[in-house]
């Protein structure tokens, strides 16, 4: 592929957090950090949001914390792209649970580690894991019929022989759960007993989810991924530079192959698919039929 899609967009909201969790690098993070700006998110919502697009809130930061976040849900799917959310059940209470279902996002994504009690709370360590289970389980529950929920665990070392097990479990509840693979955050996370550089063994300078997934920082600039903690892989600021000029830019990197240097040091396997050719998506369905066709090479 040589020329990028804007099919999947992340939007960070915030990089703040007051989460701790053992795989998140957070300490390492040297660009500034804050909130959006009511209208930045205006403006890039209004230019962003089309239909076929998947916008979710998400990054370095809980987009819980946003005091827009619920608004900013409404705005995405009211300009006809799809919202998600990606939430930690550190951060959830009753009143932040209606509230999101209310705003209605096409999927809420919780982020479980582990349904192994003393892995979660060494991933986790800011909620027991009987009160992440509990609060989870009342987000399922209000949920159902309503909006789309699903579960993201983390296959790391400590529980690598954990997947099947937590698929069945969250399947027995209705709902869609899998395990990611425990990465280095581009080479930001420090090898501990959760994560070793020798868990993935991928690493390399090319970047598949580079040609249709877009990272937006909370002050509107466009950089590689999340993994960019200090911000030296900017290509501009979607806000003064405009959507083509973003487009352009990542398009001359396809081109010529020259991947950041943040990508030498990436051990991410979601990246290593192979794209498929064609129409950019214009629609949920062509999407969907999309992500589908997206295939690992490792």
């Amino acid at each position: 592929m040589d020329e990028c899609f804007f099919v999947s967009i992340d939007l960070e909201l915030t990089n703040l957090c007051g989460n701790s969790c053992a795989i998140c690098p957070r300490e390492k993070i040297s660009r500034p950090k804050g909130l959006m700006s009511k209208k930045t998110l205006g403006f890039i919502v209004e230019l962003i949001a089309k239909e076929g697009r998947l916008i979710t809130l998400s990054g370095m930061g809980n987009p819980l914390q946003h005091p827009d976040v619920f608004d900013v849900i409404r705005s995405i799917r009211a300009n006809g792209a799809d919202a998600g959310i990606v939430v930690n059940p550190a951060s959830l209470t009753t009143e932040k649970i209606e509230r999101l279902i209310e705003a209605a996002p096409n999927v809420i994504a919780i982020s479980f580690p582990s349904f192994r009690d003393a892995v979660f709370e060494k991933i986790v360590p800011d909620i027991s894991f009987d009160k992440a289970m509990k609060i989870t389980r009342e987000l399922i529950a209000g949920a159902k019929g309503k909006v789309g929920v699903k579960i993201a665990g983390v296959q790391a070392k400590i529980n690598s022989d954990e997947k099947d097990d937590f698929v069945r479990f969250w399947k027995g509840l209705g709902v869609f759960a899998n395990m990611f693979d425990c990465h280095g955050r581009g080479g930001n996370l420090e090898p501990s007993e959760i994560y070793t550089t020798e868990t993935n063994k991928v690493f390399s300078g090319t970047c598949g989810m580079f040609g249709f997934h877009t990272f937006i920082t909370w002050e509107g600039d466009v950089i590689a991924c999340c993994h960019d903690l200090n911000g030296k892989t900017m290509m501009g600021n979607i806000v003064n530079d405009g959507l083509e000029a973003i487009v352009e830019a990542k398009n001359r990197i396809l081109k010529s192959g020259n991947m950041f240097n943040l990508c030498q040091t990436c051990d991410e396997p979601l990246r290593l698919c192979d794209l498929p050719t064609g129409s950019q998506p214009n629609s949920r369905r062509s999407r969907r039929k999309f992500f589908r066709s997206l295939q690992k090479t490792n």
